[in-house]
């Protein structure tokens, strides 16, 4: 991919970014609302129905059985469509993120005449933050959605510079030869592979929807518990 189809490929990034969000926050909130009103009709079913107690005090209980029910619903729905968000972007980024590993250190390389293994890491993380900063001026992220894009951006940019510096780096000076050639620089930027770094990410986003899944589970039992124990 070159330089402006991958402009155009994270100005579209961060442009579905948000429409996305939205999208996905409204559904998983609906889905939470939803499984908020089931649990809490059960809960008087299996709850209230047996207790026969007044009128004002099961009208007082249900008040705040729907508030328990509905309110965690949705908030672990929006945890759970904040993760999904999260993972299916890292996945979705994959192809942007090693390209502009790959444009990034080729441009790197082109501003140091004599690239070797003597220069300091604080000139090339110099040079890689000024061409992230041109970069990311060429993107055009304005406003409050751009803001954000701006300061997600700046994530990812640190990361690859992480990345640049500690081991595409340490590929290229393990190169013999003298002179720093397109090939060598592709090969360094596939050894290190994009796909690697994500996948302690991705499988922690796994984990992180199986914690959140869980957790509802026990607050849903929580009023359950406490009037099966009267």
């Amino acid at each position: 991919m070159d330089k402006p189809n991958l402009i155009q490929f994270w100005q579209r990034f961060f442009a579905d970014l948000f429409i996305g969000t939205f999208k996905s926050f409204f559904i998983f909130s609906l889905a939470g609302f939803a499984v908020g009103v089931t649990t809490l009709y059960g809960f008087k079913l299996t709850i209230l129905a047996e207790l026969d107690w007044q009128a004002w005090i099961e009208t007082l209980i249900l008040v705040f059985a729907f508030f328990w029910f509905v309110g965690f619903g949705i908030f672990h729905a929006l945890i759970s469509s904040v993760v999904h968000i999260v993972g299916k972007k890292f996945t979705e980024m994959v192809g942007g993120l090693h390209d502009l590993l790959d444009l990034f250190t080729r441009e790197v390389i082109a501003r140091i005449p004599k690239f070797s293994k003597n220069i300091p890491k604080e000139e090339l993380a110099k040079k890689f933050d000024q061409i992230g900063k041109e970069f990311q001026s060429k993107l055009r992220l304005k406003g409050i959605t751009g803001w954000i894009s701006s300061v997600f951006f700046g994530i990812i940019l640190k990361a690859l510079k992480f990345f640049f510096l500690d081991q595409v780096v340490e590929e290229l000076q393990k190169n013999p030869a003298e002179q720093i050639t397109s090939s060598h620089i592709e090969h360094a930027v596939r050894r290190v592979g994009v796909e690697i770094i994500l996948a302690p990410i991705t499988d922690n986003l796994i984990l992180l929807q199986i914690l959140n899944g869980v957790l509802i589970i026990l607050l849903f039992s929580v009023p359950f518990g406490i009037f099966w124990f009267i």
